[in-house]
């Protein structure tokens, strides 16, 4: 009985790892979809606008996921990206994505903004947003 509740506990705590993520934007956004290089564009603040000229806002998130997203994104560990935000806030060149608490805040926002691009696990995804890209 008790390894089953440490088996039980450990697969909460690493729940976040085996995620799926899900790049979303509006509902009214006319894009099918977009590459991995586009997203990472997009929220290392090397472009603003969307491929369909739109100026985009991306929302990223303070929760563990923050981690997961840019690993799988990047391929470089959220340190890194951290450091890298660091020298471009301070070179005055951009600023880092807006953070918010967790995937209903992200989806939320993104359901209430027609430029917003966000991610969430893919089991909170709903038909009320786009899907724009998965990270596994």
């Amino acid at each position: 009985m008790r390894n089953l509740l440490l088996l039980l506990l450990l697969t909460m705590l690493s729940r976040s790892t085996l995620a799926e993520l899900a790049v979303i934007t509006h509902m009214k956004n006319n894009i099918d979809t977009l590459s991995t290089q586009q997203v990472q564009d997009i929220f290392m603040g090397r472009t603003r606008v969307f491929p369909n000229g739109k100026f985009c806002l991306p929302i990223d998130q303070s929760s563990p996921l923050r981690a997961e997203f840019y690993q799988k994104l990047t391929a470089r560990p959220v340190e890194q990206i951290n450091a890298y935000w660091a020298r471009i806030m301070f070179s005055g060149q951009a600023s880092p994505p807006q953070q918010l608490p967790d995937d209903h805040a992200v989806l939320q926002t993104v359901r209430e903004n027609e430029g917003a691009i966000g991610y969430i696990d893919k089991i909170h995804v709903d038909n009320s947003v786009r899907v724009m890209l998965l990270l596994k």
